[in-house]
Formats: structure tokens, C-alpha cells, sequence
């Protein structure tokens, strides 16, 4: 990490502007996994440990751990001094309640961590001590089944961050929707439906010039970019094919820069397999050849991105290249009215994101219509669209997810058996069954081997409809440095962001 050296003391009163699609209508923990949440959620809640800044685990909440020679008995010592923004001491027992409702409110579900604790399964009363977490003084232990795998990563999520206990009860449900109270590096200055401002509260390591302010502003239309490109952004975040000649211009001209993640977004649309008439496999198997040939015959829709119907993206632990048949037979079903959720018309010009948008709309339209079914579009934005798919009041939309490349297993954990993140439906019944499978056995082929097998398992089944991949990409002024930020994690820290004084000379180093 950067030394922190007196010039630092220049306090930089000049926010960071930070654009993001839609503010959070909760803070709440527990929905953390939401966009707009998690992006407030990370900034304001500190973890045990953090990975988001440089990648590597550094002491948040918890100052330091030990760990038995077998790697199953976890010690993390509760750092001295930390308060919440309202004055409230940080102790071990605080840690343990937030820890115990997340493990309370998902313990029919196969995260991660849970996975870890067999106990947290056949939990029943919301009361009762657990075994496998609890408190010694200024500890919190923890005693796991066997070693964790990548557990920093894991408990550097936002839904583990430590939020206040006077915002949740006895049960665990939280009181107020945007009930306010920080443990993180930033607390909430200000709040309205159109913006929040976060400030420093200077408690954690960050980079040198980390921005003192952060106002986060959002459009609901998405479109982000013409903020930027207006002078009213220091930063956005977009995915890699809505990019737009003016900003790909500006940035060859070093007007703007952009920072981009690993190409490890699965862009995919959905059936919903689990009413009629999509609960039909072959009918699935039938829409999946027919959309993915009418994309692949679409001179506009290949010179914009690659047409690639692997659920894992490539170069991943899992990845296949699967042939996309030339030849389809399509299987006709009765007239039958299919509800289709699509995103908002824009008014905007048109970039490459939207004319893939348009044309996945026309081709999914098409399809339908070939196997006798009557398309009702109904047009929301992204908090309708998530509230409905949570309902299964839908039959067809279009969504993205991500997955690590290197090791896809806890993402896959959270996306196929939990009801925190993407939820995605496995008609087949056994990628829970696979996944676990996977995460006995040490050896990396056998491991890749079964990533190969769930990927297959996907396709077959085609509830999941893969047609691209991209990456998420951050546009940003050239005072903006992000060469700090884990771009494996999501969503940034702010405090990984060097926002240097607007005097500081363009030639002085600060990194």
C-alpha cells in the first residue's frame, strides 16, 4: 500500500463524482447483493478482512488471525478503538450478532460460508448458541468442517460488512429501510432520492489521495456515459459493449481513461422453467437453437460482440465451445401468451449496447412467434425487473451475471443455491449436488472437470440462454487512479481510489 506522507494532510474538498445506474432503497445488509445497495453497502460497512484494496487481505474490523494447523479454526481479534459513526463501541459480541442474522436469515441456502458450518442447516431458534461461531473476549472464532477455500474473499463481501444492531432486531430483520449508522471507512453526510454523499471518517488504511467526499448520483435510464462526457463525472461504470465512439475517441485523444475488469460477465437470457409453458425441456432446447441461430446469422449483431453460448466465460475453469446448429427443427406449441421483460426504450443516441439490445429484442420476438407463442412485451427498469424475476412473474427476460475465472465455485454456490444473487433456476436438480462434489476433492482437473460438466448441464437444460460475454469497464478522468482497486472484486472501495487536490501539479507522483 502507498505510505501515507504529510502531503496527504491537503484535504481534498472537491467530491468525487461517481455515476451509477440507481441509488440503493435499502441498506440493508442482508440485500447487499443488489446493485445499488452493494455499492453504498461495501463503502460504509467494514468487514473482518477486506480484499478490495490491492488484492490482498488486510485487517478491517479485525486487526489480526490465527489459524490451527488444519486450517479449520479461525481466531480473529477485534481491533481496539473502532466506534460506529453514532459513537457505539465495535466489540466482538456486535460482530458475532451481524454475523450470526446473515447466517440466520440464509440458513436454508448454500452459500459459501454456510457450506462451511453444517450446523447453521439444522438451526431452529434464532436464540440458540451455535458451536461453530462464538466469542472469547475480544475473538471471534470460528470452527469450520475443513479448510476454507478463498474465505478472505468470501468474508470481504458486502453482506458481511458490520452494520449496527439498533438497525435490526431481536429476530434479525431490519427496522427502517435506510436506517443509517456506519462501521466503514465512509458514513452517509447526505441523503435524497437523487443522490447520497459519502464522507471519510479517516478509521483505515486507503491509498494517499482517497477522495474525502464521494457524491453518488445515478440516472435510471443508464446512460452514465453522457455525464461523463458532459464534465459532470469523475467516474462511471459501464459494461464493456455500451462504450460509445465519442468516449472510445476521447480516450485516444487521453481525454478520458478506462480501467476494465476481466472479461468474466455472462450475458444470458432466461426462460422460466418452472411454469408452462417453458417447463416444456425440448420446447427450452428448441428456443435455445432457434435465438442463438438467427443471432449467429446477423452480420450487425456479430461485428458488435462475439456470439458465445458458454455459461462460464472463456478462458475460465469450465469453459466449452459449444457448436451452435445450423440446421434447427422447431417444435410448435399451442397459442399460448408468454410475458417478455425488457428494459426501457432509450431516447438517447444509439451506442453498441443498445443496437445489441434491439437486436437480441427483435430476434427473441422472432422466436417466439416461430413456435407459435404471442410475445407481451412489458418494458421496467432494474429494480422492477429484479422484484419480478424474485416472483416468478415472468417468462422470458434478459440478464447478466459474473463468476470468478480462476476458481468459479463460490459464485456458482451463490447463483444456483441461494436466493442472495443472480437465483438462477437448475430444472436439472443437480448442480447443488455437482458444485459440492467439486469442492471435496483437491485436484484441479477433476475440479475443472466438473466446472466443464455444470457448464454442459446449463446449455442442456437452457432455462440460461448464454449468447455474450463482456467485461464491466470504469470511465474516468485522467485525475482519477485506479491502479489500487481489486478489479476481481465488486463493487470498488472508495478508498482505493487515488483523487488527488485539484492544485496538486499534473507532473508530482502520488502512487
Amino acid at each position: 500500500m502507498p505510505v501515507v506522507n504529510p502531503v496527504e494532510e491537503i484535504m481534498n474538498k472537491q467530491p468525487l463524482r461517481y455515476w451509477f445506474w440507481y441509488l440503493p432503497t435499502t441498506l440493508d445488509t442482508y440485500k447487499s447483493d443488489r446493485a445499488g445497495v452493494m455499492m453504498v453497502a461495501k463503502n460504509i460497512y467494514a468487514p473482518l478482512v477486506s480484499t478490495f484494496l490491492d488484492g490482498k487481505p488486510q485487517g478491517m474490523i479485525a486487526e489480526s488471525w490465527e489459524i490451527d494447523s488444519a486450517g479449520k479454526i479461525w481466531h480473529f481479534k477485534i481491533r481496539k478503538g473502532l466506534r460506529f459513526d453514532d459513537g457505539t463501541p465495535i466489540t466482538a459480541d456486535i460482530v458475532l450478532k451481524n454475523f450470526r442474522r446473515i447466517l440466520w436469515l440464509t440458513r436454508k441456502e448454500g452459500l459459501l460460508l454456510n457450506s462451511l458450518m453444517p450446523e447453521i442447516s439444522e438451526w431452529e431458534k434464532y436464540d440458540k448458541p451455535l458451536s461453530c461461531i462464538y466469542v472469547e473476549n475480544d475473538i471471534i472464532v470460528f470452527k469450520f468442517s475443513k479448510r476454507p477455500v478463498n474465505l478472505f474473499e468470501e468474508i470481504s463481501m458486502p453482506i458481511y460488512g458490520i452494520a449496527n444492531p439498533k438497525c435490526f432486531d431481536e429476530k434479525g430483520q431490519w427496522k427502517d429501510a435506510l436506517c443509517i449508522s456506519s462501521s466503514g471507512q465512509y458514513k452517509i453526510k447526505e441523503i435524497t432520492t437523487s443522490k447520497i454523499v459519502l464522507e471519510s471518517r479517516h478509521i483505515f488504511p486507503k491509498v494517499q489521495f482517497a477522495p474525502d467526499i464521494v457524491e453518488i448520483r445515478a440516472r435510471t435510464d443508464r446512460n452514465t456515459i453522457e455525464e461523463i462526457l458532459k464534465g459532470n463525472a469523475d467516474l462511471i461504470i459501464q459494461p464493456s459493449f455500451d462504450l460509445s465512439d465519442e468516449v472510445l475517441n476521447k480516450v485516444c485523444y487521453s481525454e478520458l481513461q478506462i480501467t476494465s475488469e476481466p472479461t468474466a460477465r455472462m450475458h444470458f437470457m432466461q426462460l422460466n422453467a418452472y411454469r408452462p409453458p417453458f417447463n416444456n425441456k425440448t420446447l427450452r432446447q428448441s428456443i435455445r437453437d432457434v435465438f442463438l441461430n438467427l443471432l449467429q446469422k446477423d452480420t450487425t449483431f456479430l461485428s458488435e460482440t462475439e456470439l458465445n453460448p458458454s455459461f462460464i466465460p472463456k478462458g475460465g475453469v469450465g469453459y466449452i465451445s459449444f457448436k451452435i446448429p445450423r440446421n434447427v427443427k422447431i417444435k410448435k406449441v399451442a397459442e399460448k401468451e408468454v410475458v417478455v421483460l425488457l428494459s426501457p426504450v432509450e431516447e438517447y443516441p444509439i451506442n453498441k449496447g443498445q443496437k445489441i439490445q434491439k437486436i437480441l429484442e427483435q430476434k427473441i420476438l422472432q422466436t417466439l412467434k416461430m413456435h407459435g407463442l404471442k410475445p407481451k412485451v412489458i418494458r421496467c427498469d432494474g429494480g422492477e425487473l429484479i422484484e419480478r424475476r424474485r416472483r416468478g412473474d415472468f417468462d422470458v427476460l434478459f440478464r447478466f451475471s459474473g463468476v470468478s475465472i480462476d476458481d468459479p465455485y463460490a459464485a456458482l454456490r451463490m447463483m444456483f443455491m441461494s436466493n442472495i444473487g443472480a437465483c438462477i433456476p437448475d430444472p436439472s436438480n443437480t448442480i447443488s449436488r455437482l458444485i459440492e462434489q467439486a469442492e471435496s476433492v483437491d485436484d484441479p482437473n477433476i475440479r475443472k472437470q466438473i466446472a466443464e460438466k455444470i457448464n454442459k448441464t446449463i446449455y442442456d437444460e437452457a432455462a440460461i440462454i448464454t449468447y455474450t460475454h463482456s467485461s464491466l469497464v470504469y470511465i474516468h478522468t485522467n485525475n482519477v487512479d485506479l491502479s489500487h482497486i481489486n478489479l476481481f472484486s465488486d463493487p470498488i472501495e472508495f478508498r482505493a481510489v487515488n483523487f488527488p487536490p485539484g492544485d496538486f501539479k499534473s507532473g508530482d507522483k502520488f502512487y
